[in-house]
């Protein structure tokens, strides 16, 4: 018979231990993606997108648009007309007219 000294015995309930913690995350993991998988959040209804009336006079002809971040700016060639696209808002309006 073969004699195994203390520190081997005790590296052996080591390897054990650690294998037995192994699979209890394993299974933990395989646990939690079902839990997850089983409870996903209800996804919010699409909005339609407001719609906003710059109030311009019928065959205004727009010139420019530019966007820059949640700003876009409009050139009419009379009036630039800024709208924060974030609140659906105008922000300015600037009358280049005498």
């Amino acid at each position: 018979m073969v004699e195994v000294s203390p520190s081997a015995k005790r590296m052996l309930r080591v390897v054990y231990i650690m294998g037995v913690i192994l699979v209890l995350l394993f299974l933990t993991l395989i646990g939690t993606i079902i839990w997850k998988a089983a409870h996903r959040p209800d996804v919010p209804p699409v909005l339609s997108p407001a719609s906003l009336s710059l109030g311009l006079p019928q065959g205004t002809d727009l010139r420019e648009a530019q966007l820059s971040g949640d700003t876009l700016v409009i050139n009419t060639g009379q009036d630039v007309i800024v709208i924060d696209l974030r609140k659906n808002a105008v922000v300015s309006r600037i009358s280049a007219s005498p």
